[in-house]
């Protein structure tokens, strides 16, 4: 059953080295893992899988608050945009699922357009 967790790991450290990040494991348990990304002194991604209730949570942290995120919560998607991070965008782009790269990749662009890198 753990492989689902190692599976997601392994995604999540293959998509940190593309960028040279480290992939810091802050807590797993038997059906869940919480991870961090640290990209600068104030920015980092985090990432959340819960293998049983089928719950992803990615998420670009900026000062201590959301900057931009996707969720997938009982089997569906939606964004939260960089343009209001508070916002659940279920529009056809939000509710597309993303893989963890996909995820990186698009974090990385925001980074740079906003100047935030």
């Amino acid at each position: 059953m753990n492989n689902n967790i190692d599976k997601f790991i392994k995604e999540v450290k293959t998509a940190a080295n593309s960028y040279s990040l480290k992939v810091e494991i802050l807590a797993r348990t038997k059906n869940a893992v919480k991870i961090r990304v640290p990209i600068t002194e104030n920015i980092y991604i985090q990432l959340y899988y819960n293998q049983k209730s089928k719950t992803r949570n990615y998420v670009l942290i900026g000062w201590n608050r959301r900057l931009f995120g996707r969720d997938c919560v009982g089997g569906e998607w939606h964004k939260h945009p960089f343009e209001n991070p508070e916002e659940h965008d279920f529009s056809r782009n939000g509710k597309r699922e993303v893989s963890i790269s996909e995820f990186f990749d698009e974090v990385f662009k925001l980074l740079r357009e906003n100047k935030l890198l």
